[in-house]
């Protein structure tokens, strides 16, 4: 039996004990002017910190997938917090979290906070858990396991994919999390609503397959792809996108994708997704074509070694 033991969000999906540098922390010396001081005030350049974190089940007859995001903004004079989850239950996207906060200053303002509604328990080194929460009379907890992959790439941002467990009602559900971590420096507006795509799937067979691509590798990260299939991961530092169709969306005023293509070089893999349910979260502006995130349940198709395999999954997309 594993040994936990239950706090706040303040560890939340940090992989190291306090004080280790990772991805979406603050410089080291920054942190060298504060660590020694309890009472010094953090950086004074507005900076966002962004966490999510994407499940999925490895059963194709389970679709109750989830994507969080959790944005700390830190500022000189207070730090701005939004905590968001969906969940994808059967055929739609709902929120089950939406929390916002203005906080004073903190020492580490990558780190995640507790709300009366989220928690988390850690092992006794400190690493995440279980992060549980409580949404009215129902409790979700998703139990984080054994890394299968993680690392930090050039632009500092950190990625792990991870085995987990949902427990919801009584019943535990298996799959995978993939969780991304970053800064961006003076934000203009959230980097929810920034150029990037993050998708996971699984195919009838069981592999598993998760991309990941932005055209801004400074704040985001490099695009990668990753897959298991027959006993073996493979990761692999190029990919191709493209979209194929597109509709109209009068509450965005713009094209919105509902058909992407993907190709990873190398082995030549390619991956075409069509949407089949979608929800568009918007930045409200008072002109032209409105920034979003987009949550996906897609389907389609992966060709590989020769043949050609049914997938379906879970696709974020932001697009300003």
């Amino acid at each position: 039996m594993k040994r936990a033991l239950t706090v706040g969000v303040v560890g939340l999906l940090s992989l190291q004990a306090c004080g280790s540098e990772r991805a979406g922390q603050a410089p080291a010396s920054e942190r060298e002017n504060t660590l020694d001081d309890p009472s010094a005030s953090p950086a004074v350049t507005a900076t966002e910190y962004m966490t999510s974190l994407q499940f999925l089940p490895f059963e194709p007859t389970r679709t109750r997938a989830l994507v969080m995001q959790f944005a700390n903004t830190a500022t000189a004079g207070n730090l701005g917090r939004r905590y968001q989850v969906w969940q994808l239950d059967r055929s739609q996207w709902r929120r089950i979290l939406d929390v916002e906060a203005q906080e004073e200053p903190i020492r580490e303002p990558w780190r995640l906070f507790p709300t009366d509604s989220m928690g988390v328990t850690v092992t006794a080194d400190g690493d995440p858990d279980d992060l549980i929460l409580q949404v009215g009379a129902r409790d979700y907890t998703l139990d984080l396991g054994n890394h299968l992959d993680a690392w930090e790439d050039r632009a500092g941002t950190w990625h792990e994919i991870r085995e987990a467990t949902l427990v919801e009602r009584g019943q535990r559900v298996a799959g995978v999390a993939v969780g991304h971590r970053f800064a961006m420096p003076e934000p203009e507006q959230p980097s929810l609503y920034g150029d990037y795509e993050r998708v996971i799937l699984r195919s009838d067979d069981g592999a598993i397959i998760v991309l990941f691509h932005t055209s801004n590798q400074e704040i985001y990260g490099d695009p990668y792809a990753w897959m298991y299939a027959d006993g073996l991961t493979r990761r692999w530092t190029e990919l191709e996108t493209r979209t194929v169709e597109v509709v109209n969306s009068s509450q965005l005023r713009r094209n919105v994708p509902i058909r992407v293509w993907f190709r990873i070089p190398e082995p030549d893999i390619r991956c075409e997704l069509t949407a089949v349910e979608r929800q568009f979260n918007e930045l409200s502006v008072e002109e032209g074509p409105k920034p979003y995130n987009a949550l996906y349940r897609v389907r389609g198709w992966i060709e590989f070694a020769g043949e050609r395999r049914n997938v379906e999954g879970l696709l974020e997309r932001g697009e300003t």
